[in-house]
């Protein structure tokens, strides 16, 4: 029986969510009030460039105005 393995895309993943998740319990170790998915949400968006965030802001904000 031959183990298959998870195909390289996954694996990234899977490491990256790990050291993010590391990130999260450093930053809540040093800030213990602070809200975990305040502190996950927050980690990501600094990986992105700041053109990104800006246009996933704008793009948020304008569906968000929509629904009003």
């Amino acid at each position: 029986m031959s183990v298959q393995k998870k195909p390289s895309r996954e694996r990234k993943a899977g490491r990256w969510a790990a050291r993010l998740m590391q990130s999260v319990r450093a930053v809540l170790a040093a800030r213990p009030e602070a809200d975990p998915d305040n502190v996950r949400h927050t980690l990501i968006l600094l990986e992105q460039l700041p053109l990104e965030r800006l246009r996933r802001s704008l793009t948020r904000g304008r569906a968000l105005a929509q629904r009003k």
